[in-house]
This record gives C-alpha cells, sequence and structure tokens, in this order.
C-alpha cells in the first residue's frame, strides 16, 4: 500500500484478539501522517455468534485505504451487505478483488482457484 500499489486493505477477525490490535498499532504512523485512512467497523454477534464464541464482544472492521480512495470501503461494505441477502459469488468475488486492488488476469486466477477447491471438496465428501 504504501508503494501506491494496493489501494484498500481489510482486516477482520473477532474482537478483542491480540493480533488483530498489534496489526492496528503497525499501521498507526501511516494514518497519523496521512500516507493511509483508517476506518474500523464494530458489528455486534448475532445470538448463534455469541453463543459460539463466547470468550469475544464482536465482529471488528479495519479498513486501510490510499487517500483519495476511500470510496473502496464504501463499496466493500455494499458488496458485503449484498452478500448477506444473496449469497457469496463469482461477481463479489470479483468486485472484492477489484477494490482490494488485484487486476482481472489475478481476479482470474482466483476465481478459478476457488472453484476448483471448491469442486475437490465437494468430490471428497461424495467418496
Amino acid at each position: 500500500m504504501l508503494e501506491g500499489r494496493k489501494p484498500l486493505a481489510v482486516f477482520q477477525d473477532t474482537y478483542p484478539v491480540e493480533w488483530l490490535a498489534e496489526m492496528l498499532v503497525r499501521f498507526d504512523p501511516f494514518v497519523r501522517s496521512g500516507r493511509l485512512v483508517r476506518r474500523i467497523i464494530d458489528t455486534p454477534f448475532t445470538e448463534a455468534e455469541r453463543a459460539r464464541f463466547p470468550k469475544f464482544e464482536r465482529w471488528r472492521r479495519a479498513f486501510f485505504a490510499l487517500p483519495g480512495e476511500e470510496w473502496r470501503i464504501d463499496a466493500y461494505l455494499l458488496a458485503s451487505k449484498v452478500s448477506a441477502k444473496t449469497g457469496w459469488n463469482e461477481a463479489l468475488e470479483r468486485m472484492e478483488g477489484s477494490l482490494l486492488g488485484y487486476e482481472n488476469w489475478q481476479n482470474d486466477w482466483w476465481v478459478e482457484r476457488r472453484a476448483r477447491r471448491r469442486e475437490a471438496g465437494i468430490r471428497r465428501e461424495n467418496e
């Protein structure tokens, strides 16, 4: 990101977790200097998630964008909202990759790789 090749980075996990707190601290100097923009979004657990993760409080997503690329955060959040209604799919996968700064050929490779892994997993389950 600091080289200007990647416009957006996203980190997500349950909160609080040590690795995420450490990651946020590493980015602090770049946020303070204006080289990166940070947005943190906390989302409460559903009842099922609360039962599954009793030691944690909520989900935390940390977004880092290059200045002028903050729109990617909003677009990423919109894609997340859409996926909650429709389920995750190839179009959303490609959108996520594009928002993160990957080129079309990289998104093609990733989508194909995921499809092969999913297919291999289905074959293993049926054997």
